[in-house]
């Protein structure tokens, strides 16, 4: 919020430089993050002139030639600004002055020479308004330099989300006189009203009381739409903001100096003078201010009369009855809003204003008619307004100031600071809190004013007492007591395993955000449908049992209507930043795949990117938190090497992605896995396969449990990416890949003696997959069979059809001893016979 100071004199008796003030109101906890002089850089270079002669510049559509008197000389400029006049008293930049990045100098345009430029608010550093030149007041004296005019300091602070009562001038204003022990002085409301009551002329109806906890309508008429004075439009552009007519500047001071909305409505324009304060209904639009057609939803609070929508509450006003130039009577709304309704209202419409942004912080109901109050004073004064008498005033359940008991132990006991009872007072009186001490000297009791809604307990009273004191005032004490025994993070080490393992594989990790949508998560699904959309609440850890439903389910419904990602059920956020961040992921891979697009955009090289995060799974209870899975994404995309010669790079494939996936195996020494073969709807049919571990369960048999998924990305979900080339996807669950990894290890001394090799070449049904017959081999091989590598699979002749040919490398090699051939091939023989019996293998 930008404060310029001038203005905050008004209200506080100011003696300290901004500096000294800026690091006073800090060190309270009202951060100033800038401090701008405006003017500063203007120097005796830009000064105050008036256009003593104006004519169009011969050849041009837009250029004036203009004489310019500056109070001892007389100069020539050529302006292309719309808005000056003969008379006008203007900012006039002689050559040799800074504006902005531009040195002025005399130049010569269409025959005419020009010594010097006219400025513009925003040439000026007063704002973005560039439409036209920034016309000074009449009486301006001439020739004095502009900063002496219009010189303005500025404080630029960051207001945080609990203290709406400081977002205004006055609500800074209040803060600076209790730090300085100043008086603070208020503008004075007086204003006389005269005509029909305003009761009589406007009637309000509230149907949700709680969205909408006050409502207050007050009538000007005989308006006379305007330009505001210099004096206003000086202190709107140095607070940032535009002045477009004295009615809007108005509602725009208003809210600036109390921290009031308003919303000033063409009386005329309103059907039945009936305003009405509702929910939206189903299909309703509403065309805002900003021209801009936008549809509402019935969580949405809107203004309405009986013809249909006019605002968005707390938001932005309507078209249809704004305030224009042939407007002559006002109704003026000023409400309060429920802050968290009109921060989702602004969130989902992706509409962000100055209103918005004071109801999300929380105001106090009672500012409410204050605002209106003051505002029909300034349409009297400064638009010629008549206010009429009385107030329409909706307000069902007035809001009670708090009453709490307090102690000076409470300090002391947050703080180690030790305060008297006379400091508490003095310190609580000065920020308007009511404070009624008891005889005992230390206890009372404290009436919080209804404008601080972030006070509800004594620790918030203890904060502002130390505040005023000075957080400079607490002890620094040396901690006493032994040291906490240090605790040791296992899921952090493990975590830092799983990152050297992935890096020194060869990819980069990223961190993405846990929030995400249902409709990004979709994108994941080649078929979006129930049962698809099931797997992201259960892989990778499926079972088996699991899987097989999920395909029966499936085949059932192989026609299936568009699915509602609203369906989904992920854990939302009640009150979400944005659409786009509205759940909590229940997987790494849709983010994985966002990653992949937007560096292919950037980057041709291979793209191989990790992910060690949480999801965040549904559980059974309604009351319980979402079950936090530990899981480790990786992705691959693009050509699986770089070389100095592009010809020679290949495509990364499926069997580098299960590379990746056998080298994080074997770092955490797990070796009794399989790859199984499985569909997903993330992936591409017949390039998927589940990863499974062996578990020993309590009766001490060996079980294969899936822990993650991985494959070929499907071509639809490809498609929706706008990948050009093919991308690759895994996900492990972290906490059922550890629980496999061997609490302890066990090593046997290298063989001194040779070892014999066989290679095994078998004929065998194709959909037998060679990792069963690899787990044969090993069964049945015995001590003496050291390794098993299968290194060539074939199809085609003259392997029959229906048939593959498997060969493995297979190396036999004692412990005491140097093996004999005969022993070898007996061996060999035995394996041969068992793989037939088991699997009907024969030899090629």
């Amino acid at each position: 919020m930008r404060v310029p100071l001038s203005w905050l004199k008004e209200y506080v008796e100011i003696t300290q430089s901004p500096e000294e003030l800026a690091h006073t109101l800090t060190m309270a906890g009202l951060e100033v993050e800038a401090i701008e002089y405006i003017g500063q850089s203007w120097g005796d270079k830009i000064i105050t002139a008036q256009i003593d002669h104006l004519e169009k510049v011969e050849g041009s559509d837009h250029l004036n030639y203009t004489k310019i008197n500056t109070g001892s000389s007389q100069i020539n400029v050529i302006c292309g600004a719309p808005n000056i006049q003969l008379g006008d008293k203007v900012p006039l930049a002689l050559p040799g002055a800074q504006v902005g990045d531009i040195t002025i100098s005399e130049t010569r345009k269409f025959g005419y020479v020009s010594q010097g430029m006219l400025c513009s608010p925003r040439e000026l550093g007063m704002g973005s308004d560039h439409s036209g030149i920034y016309i000074l007041d009449a009486d301006t004296q001439l020739g004095q330099p502009l900063v002496d005019l219009l010189g303005e300091v500025v404080l630029d602070f960051s207001i945080k989300a609990h203290r709406g009562d400081v977002n205004s001038i006055i609500g800074i204003a209040r803060e600076v006189a209790a730090l300085t022990k100043r008086p603070l002085r208020l503008p004075e409301l007086r204003f006389q009203e005269q005509g029909t009551p305003a009761t009589e002329m406007v009637r309000v109806t509230v149907e949700d009381s709680e969205l909408c906890p006050r409502y207050t309508a007050r009538i000007a008429s005989n308006v006379k739409v305007g330009s505001s004075p210099n004096w206003m439009a000086r202190r709107l552009l140095a607070a940032g903001l535009r002045p477009i007519s004295n009615v809007v500047d108005i509602t725009n001071y208003v809210l600036l100096e109390y921290g009031q909305p308003l919303h000033s409505f063409d009386y005329d324009l309103v059907p039945e003078h009936h305003i009405i304060v509702r929910h939206a209904r189903p299909g309703e639009e509403l065309t805002t201010l900003d021209d801009v057609k936008r549809k509402l939803t019935p969580d949405m609070l809107l203004i309405t009369d009986p013809t249909g929508p006019t605002a968005i509450a707390g938001v932005m006003g309507g078209a249809a009855s704004e305030v224009s130039d042939k407007t002559t009577n006002v109704l003026l709304e000023s409400a309060n809003f429920h802050p968290g309704n009109v921060r989702r209202t602004s969130t989902t419409l992706g509409l962000r204003t100055d209103a918005s942004s004071h109801f999300e912080k929380g105001l106090d109901p009672e500012l409410a008619l204050l605002g209106a109050n003051r505002a029909m004073q300034l349409l009297a004064e400064l638009a010629g307004g008549s206010v009429h008498p009385g107030v329409v005033d909706i307000y069902p359940h007035p809001v009670q100031p708090r009453t709490m008991p307090f102690s000076t132990d409470d300090v002391e006991w947050l703080t180690s600071m030790q305060v008297t009872q006379d400091e508490v007072v003095e310190a609580l009186s000065a920020l308007d809190f009511s404070v009624m001490p008891d005889e005992d000297g230390k206890s009372m009791q404290v009436t919080v004013p209804t404008y601080r809604t972030d006070v509800t307990q004594s620790a918030d009273l203890v904060e502002e007492v130390i505040r005023l004191i000075g957080y400079e005032h607490i002890p620094s004490t040396i901690p006493d007591g032994p040291l906490p025994e240090q605790t040791i993070d296992r899921w952090f080490e493990r975590e830092q395993v799983i990152r050297n393992l992935m890096i020194g594989a060869g990819l980069n990790e990223i961190l993405t955000y846990t929030l995400t949508s249902r409709a990004r998560m979709i994108k994941l699904l080649a078929q979006a449908d129930a049962a698809s959309a099931s797997l992201l609440l259960q892989a990778p850890n499926r079972s088996a049992a699991q899987e097989e439903a999920r395909i029966a389910a499936s085949n059932i419904n192989t026609s299936v209507a568009t699915f509602d990602a609203r369906a989904l059920p992920a854990i939302t956020v009640v009150n979400p930043l944005s659409p786009e961040l509205e759940s909590l992921r229940l997987t790494l891979m849709s983010n994985l795949m966002e990653t992949i697009q937007q560096n292919s955009k950037h980057n041709k090289d291979g793209l191989r990117f990790f992910e060690v995060g949480r999801r965040y799974l549904p559980t059974d209870g309604v009351s319980s938190l979402p079950d936090e899975r530990r899981t480790l994404g990786f992705a691959l995309s693009g050509p699986a090497e770089n070389t100095w010669l592009p010809e020679l790079s290949r495509p990364a494939d499926f069997y580098d992605l299960k590379g990746i996936a056998e080298t994080l195996l074997a770092g955490l020494k797990i070796r009794n896995y399989r790859f199984v073969p499985t569909q997903h709807p993330t992936f591409h049919p017949g390039r998927c396969a589940l990863l499974e571990l062996a578990y020993t369960t309590d009766s001490g048999d060996e079980v294969f449990r899936p822990v993650g998924v991985l494959g070929e990305v499907h071509p639809l979900v490809q498609q929706r990416y706008d990948l050009a080339q093919r991308a690759y996807l895994a996900e492990f669950d972290l906490e059922a890949l550890y629980a496999a990894v061997p609490t302890q290890l066990t090593y046997r001394p290298i063989s001194r003696h040779q070892a014999l090799t066989r290679d095994l070449a078998l004929v065998v049904d194709q959909h037998i997959a060679a990792q069963d017959i690899k787990a044969d081999i090993i069964r049945h091989g015995g001590e003496l069979l050291r390794s098993v590598d299968l290194f060539d699979v074939y199809t085609g002749d003259p392997i029959p059809a229906g048939k593959k040919n498997l060969t493995y490398t297979l190396v036999y090699q004692a412990q005491d001893r140097t093996l004999k051939d005969s022993e070898a091939n007996e061996l060999q023989d035995r394996i041969i016979r068992m793989l037939h019996e088991d699997f009907g293998a024969v030899l090629r």
